[in-house]
């Protein structure tokens, strides 16, 4: 049973987002769609409130400030069941990346995850936290996320911090090259509207891909019976939101799932 933690001192950069948008399904099929524990370490926050309709996830919500967090981890990590850890951002990173290693736990995790966005604090953030785990001497895989591409941009011109200029323009370096070769696995969040309306719902982008309803054929009949417009509209809504979810699932969420299956050596 796959275990995955999302980690970044950086608030802001996605991390509740790519846990359930992206971890959690990815878990959820590669387990023979088994429900998938979600455990938000987090004092302030309760993100994972906002996926109540969720299917896909047991949510827990875990207070890090507790004196035994190591023994909680243990605890928790040792579990025989998928789960995704969705670590909150600031000392809440600092007590639990501490409390995983000295636990040794770390070496119970399959993945961690890193996402950030294009600026500089989250670059900074995520190789600081890159450099934690290597210097625990965990051989731990990691996987940095870029959240929020924007699709219309040259990659490298808008993630050149982390990424560096591959154009040769600036000569600059990205915070990347100070990652050891075999670790610069990295991959892509394209930002979409779609991720906003899932989280509203309090579902994910995933599940509403895999919806079994014709909801082409509703409209259809909608129109062509002349139903009331705002039925009309609702229903011509929620046909878009749906095709953008499948086409969201195919251009982002399946790489993902096959450059983590890559490195956790799956078939």
């Amino acid at each position: 049973m796959s275990k995955i933690v999302v980690l970044n001192a950086k608030g802001g950069v996605g991390k509740s987002t790519i846990s359930m948008q992206v971890i959690v399904p990815y878990l959820y099929t590669r387990n023979g769609n088994r429900v998938v524990s979600y455990y938000e370490f987090d004092d302030e926050n309760e993100d994972s409130k906002s996926f109540i309709n969720s299917k896909l996830v047991d949510s827990h919500q875990i207070r890090v400030t507790d004196s035994n967090l190591r023994d909680i981890i243990t605890d928790i990590v040792l579990r025989d069941e998928p789960m995704c850890i969705d670590v909150g951002a600031n000392k809440t990173t600092t007590y639990f990346v501490q409390s995983l290693i000295d636990s040794g736990m770390i070496d119970a995790v399959d993945l961690i995850v890193i996402p950030l966005s294009d600026g500089e604090l989250d670059a900074i953030n995520a190789i600081e936290l890159y450099y934690k785990i290597k210097e625990s001497g965990s051989d731990v895989k990691i996987l940095f996320i870029l959240n929020r591409y924007n699709e219309l941009r040259d990659l490298h011109s808008q993630f050149d911090i982390f990424l560096g200029d591959k154009r040769g323009f600036f000569d600059t370096q990205g915070f990347i090259e100070n990652v050891l070769e075999q670790d610069r696995n990295y991959v892509t969040l394209s930002d979409s509207d779609a991720i906003k309306y899932c989280r509203s719902f309090g579902t994910t982008v995933w599940e509403l891909a895999q919806l079994d309803r014709d909801l082409a054929g509703q409209l259809r009949q909608a129109i062509k019976e002349k139903r009331d417009k705002q039925e009309i509209k609702l229903l011509s809504f929620k046909k878009a939101l749906k095709g953008d979810c499948e086409l969201f699932t195919a251009k982002n969420l399946e790489p993902i799932f096959e450059k983590i299956d890559n490195l956790l050596n799956r078939d």
